[in-house]
């Protein structure tokens, strides 16, 4: 069997104020693809629904990668204060990837970012900010010294994906400021943390494999080789195979 092929959702910015945009993929996501043995693209950002649709035609899974805050409009609010200006482009490039991938069957796994985004594409809604989630009170915004560090345990949901993958708590690390408050349309609670926050959704049957984790696995797996994050890539890879048979 051919190697696996997954894609990267990527991004664009002008790191040095030159006025030179570069497209870019956090590292972290292609080195844990390649040491599990699949081979990382990245898809440059765009909105031509032709180019989305090439790339979903090349890759057998794909990865919607962390990033900014998403357009609150899309969920039908207006933003508030702690709210960062949203990118539009990216927003509507990973909700095309997200169309063309689940109208090929493409798996599907969202990290931050790209869980909150995958909620959002199922009608469903997110906290701004975790102060306005009264029941919070973890460290969900750690520093950028040790990414790969866990700082707080989530609890996976009985009979949920996340449960049949792990029978015991996880320890994960955490870099975000939002979070799920309304889940999605098909969508079903993987795992929640101690305070109640949503830290896994999915929607997985004989047709899909969509997952969606708030946490950055890449960066505990590339950086701290943690086997929980090297099972849960595994498992990811060993989906891609079965759509290919």
């Amino acid at each position: 069997m051919k190697n696996m092929i997954v894609g990267l959702s990527g991004s664009q910015r002008d790191f040095d104020n030159t006025g030179f945009i570069r497209d870019y993929v956090n590292n972290h996501y292609s080195d844990s693809i390649i040491k599990i043995g699949g081979t990382p693209i990245s898809l440059p950002l765009t909105e031509d629904e032709k180019t989305i649709s090439k790339y979903i035609d090349l890759i057998d899974g794909l990865i919607l990668t962390g990033g900014g805050d998403i357009n609150p409009q899309l969920f039908q609010e207006e933003s508030l204060p702690e709210t960062q200006t949203p990118d539009l482009r990216r927003d509507s490039f990973d909700m095309l990837l997200i169309k063309y991938a689940i109208k090929k069957n493409i798996p599907i796994l969202g990290v931050c970012r790209g869980m909150q985004l995958l909620n959002v594409y199922f009608g469903g809604t997110l906290y701004q900010d975790l102060k306005y989630n009264e029941e919070v009170y973890l460290k969900h915004l750690q520093g950028d010294g040790s990414p790969h560090i866990p700082v707080h345990k989530i609890i996976p949901v009985e009979d949920s994906f996340l449960n049949k993958l792990f029978t015991d708590d996880l320890w994960v690390n955490s870099f975000h400021h939002q979070s799920i408050k309304a889940v999605g349309d098909k969508l079903q609670i993987s795992a929640k943390s101690s305070d109640n926050v949503i830290e896994a959704i999915e929607y997985i049957d004989d047709n899909h494999f969509i997952l969606g984790v708030q946490w950055h696995p890449e960066m505990m797996y590339s950086q701290g080789n943690n086997g929980d994050m090297k099972e849960l890539f595994q498992y990811f890879m060993e989906s891609l195979k079965q759509k290919r048979k």
